[in-house]
C-alpha cells in the first residue's frame, strides 16, 4: 500500500488526501497516515514553508494570525528510485 500511495502522489500534479484515498479506496486518514510513514522511511519530504510570515502584515504583533503556510511534500531520490 505504501508504494501505491507514493505512485498516486508521483502522478499526481498535486498532493490531495481526498483524491488519493478515492484512487486507492482508502480513508484520507489512511493516507494521512501512510504518507507520514513514507516521510518517515525517506521517501516524501515535507517542507512546510517560510517559519514566519511574508505577507503584507509581515512583522505585526497579532498573536493570532490567521496565515497558514503552505506544505509541500515531494519524491526524494529515495522515493524516486522505488518507483523505477
Amino acid at each position: 500500500m505504501l508504494k501505491n500511495v507514493l505512485k498516486e502522489i508521483n502522478e499526481s500534479k498535486i498532493f490531495s488526501k481526498s483524491s488519493i484515498g478515492k484512487n486507492l479506496n482508502i480513508s484520507e486518514s489512511m493516507v494521512n497516515e501512510l504518507a507520514n510513514q513514507l516521510i518517515r522511511m525517506g521517501y516524501l519530504s515535507e517542507d512546510l514553508g517560510s517559519p514566519t510570515c511574508q505577507g503584507k502584515c509581515s512583522g505585526c504583533a497579532i498573536s493570532n494570525c490567521k496565515t497558514i503556510p503552505i506544505k509541500m511534500i515531494s519524491i526524494t531520490e529515495k522515493g524516486k528510485r522505488v518507483l523505477e
